[in-house]
């Protein structure tokens, strides 16, 4: 899952949130491709990426979904939040 999804990303990090049988993940996602699109737009663009994988995992969550501008100013805010 890990390959397809950085080949047509920025940015990715994936969790498996199963327990242990491999079934369910969380995923954060930044990239370029994103741009210019809606929250639900984005969540297709992945698991359309992910359709062969789809058929063997019980549960994706999508947790980010961002284009890398979004994400920098995501991390300034946070920044800003822990300097004060």
């Amino acid at each position: 899952m890990t390959k397809i999804l950085l080949r047509r990303s920025g940015s990715m990090e994936v969790t498996d949130i199963s327990g242990g049988c491999g079934a369910s993940f969380s995923v954060e996602i930044v990239s370029e491709q994103f741009e210019g699109k809606r929250l639900l737009e984005r969540h297709r663009l992945v698991n359309a990426a992910l359709q062969e994988e789809m058929k063997q995992i019980h549960a994706l969550s999508i947790k980010i979904a961002m284009t890398p501008e979004q994400w920098k100013q995501q991390q300034e805010s946070a920044e800003t939040k822990s300097e004060a």
